[in-house]
């Protein structure tokens, strides 16, 4: 391509900035400007280009029309940037909402804002433009409408005051923020505004406001609810097994924690006892962790002075920037705290000289008195912080950097009861995450963390409780628990009987009801009569999936202990095979050959030859495919994962990339993308107890139940009346693909993997040049494309649905 040939890139510029810098200040003075917001019931024609999925019957939907009147005298430059037309369409948000500041309302958006071409009239002395901008919003029954008038935006201003007459029509203006009306009365509002922002909220007027709300006696959301809450109990109460209910110290834990999971929750609802949940989440349940932990493990920590002074010498990193925040502040001169900081040192390190010089040891000496001047240098800090937090000055984020190290000693007490040792590692790791659990690095190493002088953003919210350092902590105790569960998969694995456990199994439960605790897509946006989206329903159908994947008929498999021995059962397991294709071969043949060249002795002396080489291995059904070719549960398990995972990733796409505040929200909005690959960790590890003989039989039964799992959470939206039967089907279709591709792509992988392990090459049992072994690779090659089509071609109402986007939208 020539550069001749490549499109031009399109610069939108607002045309009114040259235009109003250019003109005299008497034609700026002389403009006029008035805007008429009216709000009526949305006609059919407004709505003929809104996807069907989207409107909600139950709800009203709104249009709000915006008529933007501009004055002008006819010298103004402003006028004739008008008349040019330049940047339009492209700049007509733009122009209009720097010009005369953006409307934002309430609601969800139906469809995106229009706005008119302006209408520009021309007469004798004067110029009028008029900006007409629409907007549609559904909102509930007896919801409110706000109206958000910003400010302008354009430098310098197009005018200085501007007339806004709203018309409500069947709405009532219920409370307005920084308006002085000039007029109101009913159906009318009208003031004026100049360059800062004003709101009004408007009430539906005809709809009668009830005294008390009425709920049903029997809520379908609590019945399910509790109903997953008491089959997650009992499989975890399972999945710990009896000799861990038998040991004194796991008891006396499970009754802390009951007593302490109610003082967690309280504070979360009512916020005059969040000091009582602080107090426990960051100080009595570190102290029962680490309690626990040095009860179970029989030997003390192998901390050392290296240990010591690598703690110490972060403290004394920590220690220098509270001094430095100290300085910078004024809380006293830098003089002061250089003489405070180095006298203090100094005399912690003689001290420690002094106390160890008998010794005689000069490098224990020197570790002493390093470790000492450290520890003081960073008890000055400690000193100086205290009294910066009674004086109500203080860096904001040392206060959840301090109770970051206190909730990090949960983890590194679960992490050594989990691996039955002490390790720096796990310290060090339990460090980090407990820091990214209360937030990520850009919003520590902001500039309002450690100022009260810079304004901070709002605090992030996750459904309606803010992600304050309680709340994270909180959320981080369940990422832990998860963790915790997932570990003692790694440790019942590392034996080839955990197939057979019933704690295992029972964990493995656990792990995918809570990984599917919620829905992948919802569509409803008021509850139905019976709200499956907000039930967990396919937490609960997770479970008896599980089970009847892992409850067929018990085969004589014969699981081999090396890998030697795995080989031997697939080379006879590949003889036998091929005894039965010449035996097959033979009756084929001998149809057409018994009364041409060959006599009957021949044929029944190679029949009986066929018969005795097939009775030496017996006729029983083949099982060398159905073995965990001599690998453990666990290395099954993460091989299975793994691929799954590389075969799901391609669905970011089409849910949506995960986000979150801090890490266990952005995992928890990540979860769609280890669903299939739970299932497939599943398959992995329990592989010899799944349905089926054969890798490929394995799959398919493996395939059903992760799409009867998967098409549980999509079942509001298919009993939806108000979406069309093509939306139903792209979204059956895409989850059908999805599932498909992960289940036939592990299928393969496996077949071929077994073969790998026994040393084999995978076209003895897979030939590229039949057109029977291609059926599944071309199975999922085909879904794969099917998906991908599927996905392109999907309009906002199946992206809306597969992304699960239960809430609104719209701009405000």
């Amino acid at each position: 391509m020539t550069g001749s040939d490549r499109p031009k890139s399109t610069v939108v510029t607002n045309p009114w900035a040259a235009a109003a810098a250019r003109a005299d200040p008497a034609a700026g003075w002389a403009r006029t400007a008035a805007t008429e917001v009216s709000v009526a019931r949305a006609r059919a024609a407004d709505l003929d280009a809104v996807p069907e999925g989207r409107i909600d019957p139950r709800q009203r939907q709104v249009r709000i029309t915006v008529r933007h009147r501009l004055g002008l005298r006819p010298d103004d430059p402003l006028a004739e940037a008008l008349r040019q037309g330049g940047g339009f369409p492209g700049t007509l948000p733009q122009v209009t909402d720097s010009g005369f500041g953006a409307l934002k309302a309430d609601g969800q958006s139906l469809a995106p804002t229009t706005r008119l071409a302006p209408l520009i009239v021309s007469s004798r002395g004067h110029v009028t433009a008029e900006f007409t901008v629409t907007l549609l919003r559904q909102v509930r029954v007896d919801g409110l409408l706000r109206l958000d008038f910003a400010s302008p935006t354009a430098l310098p201003l197009i005018v200085v005051e501007r007339a806004v007459t709203v018309l409500p029509g069947e709405w009532t203006v219920l409370r307005v923020e920084g308006i002085q009306p000039e007029r109101q009365e009913r159906g009318l509002l009208r003031f004026s505004v100049g360059a800062y922002p004003v709101s009004l909220t408007l009430a539906p007027g005809s709809y009668g406001f009830p005294d008390v709300a009425e709920e049903d006696d029997f809520s379908w959301a609590t019945a399910l609810g509790v109903l997953t809450a008491c089959a997650l109990a009992v499989f975890l109460v399972r999945s710990l097994g009896r000799r861990w209910w038998q040991r004194v110290p796991n008891r006396e834990l499970v009754v802390g924690l009951a007593i302490a999971a109610p003082a967690l929750l309280i504070p979360l609802v009512a916020a005059e006892w969040s000091p009582v949940g602080y107090v426990i989440l960051f100080v009595a349940v570190p102290v029962m962790a680490l309690r626990h932990a040095g009860r179970v493990l029989p030997t003390s920590p192998p901390w050392t002075g290296r240990d010591l002074l690598t703690v110490t010498g972060l403290g004394l990193l920590v220690g220098l920037g509270m001094l430095s925040w100290s300085w910078l502040h004024g809380q006293l001169p830098g003089r002061v705290l250089l003489t405070g900081g180095a006298v203090a040192a100094l005399a912690a390190a003689g001290a420690a000289v002094g106390f160890s010089v008998d010794l005689g040891v000069r490098p224990v000496v020197v570790r002493l008195a390093a470790l000492w001047a450290e520890a003081a240098v960073g008890l000055l800090a400690l000193a100086l912080w205290l009294r910066a937090l009674l004086d109500g000055v203080y860096p904001p984020d040392s206060v959840r950097l301090l109770l970051a190290l206190s909730w990090a000693m949960i983890p590194v007490a679960a992490v050594t009861v989990a691996t039955r040792r002490w390790s720096r590692s796990a310290v060090v790791g339990a460090v980090v995450v407990s820091l990214l659990v209360q937030g990520w690095p850009t919003e520590w190493l902001d500039a309002g963390s450690w100022s009260l002088a810079v304004p901070r953003a709002g605090v992030p919210t996750i459904g309606s409780l803010p992600l304050d350092p309680l709340v994270r902590g909180v959320l981080g105790l369940l990422l832990l628990g998860f963790v915790m569960l997932v570990l003692r998969l790694w440790r019942l694995g590392c034996r080839v009987a955990a197939v057979r456990d019933p704690a295992a199994e029972s964990t493995m439960v656990v792990v995918l009801m809570v990984l599917y605790i919620t829905p992948g897509g919802s569509t409803t946006l008021a509850d139905i009569d019976v709200p499956l989206p907000l039930l967990a329903i396919t937490s609960l159908v997770a479970w008896p999936t599980a089970r009847w994947l892992l409850a067929g008929p018990p085969a004589s498999v014969v699981e081999p202990d090396t890998q030697e021995e795995h080989r031997q059962f697939v080379r006879a397991a590949l003889h036998r095979r091929l005894l039965l294709l010449a035996e097959q071969e033979l009756y084929r043949a001998g149809r057409t050959r018994l009364a041409a060249d060959m006599s009957m002795a021949e044929f029944d002396q190679r029949r009986q030859a066929l018969e005795s080489a097939l009775r030496e291995h017996g006729r029983h059904p083949e099982t060398a495919f159905a073995t965990a070719a001599g690998c453990t549960p666990w290395h099954s398990g993460v091989s299975a994962f793994t691929v799954s995972l590389l075969l799901s990733l391609p669905f970011a796409l089409v849910h949506g990339r995960p986000e979150g505040a801090d890490l266990t929200s952005f995992l928890f909005d990540g979860r769609y993308l280890l669903t299939l690959p739970a299932f497939g960790f599943l398959f992995g590890y329990f592989y010899p107890c799944v349905r089926g003989t054969q890798p490929m039989t394995k799959a398919l039964h493996l395939a059903v139940a992760a799409l009867l799992t998967s098409l549980a959470g999509y079942l509001s939206t298919l009993v939806e009346p108000d979406i069309g039967a093509l939306d139903k089907a792209q979204v059956v279709a895409i989850v059908v693909g999805q599932v498909m591709m992960v289940c036939v792509g592990l299928g393969l992988f496996w077949e071929w993997r077994i073969m790998h392990l026994a040393g084999e090459p995978w076209a003895r049992v897979r030939n590229l040049r039949s057109v029977r072994s291609l059926a599944a690779p071309t199975l999922a090659l085909a879904l794969a494309v099917g998906m991908t089509a599927a996905s392109s071609a999907a309009g906002q109402t199946v992206d809306r649905i597969l992304k699960g986007d239960q809430v609104t939208t719209g701009q405000r």
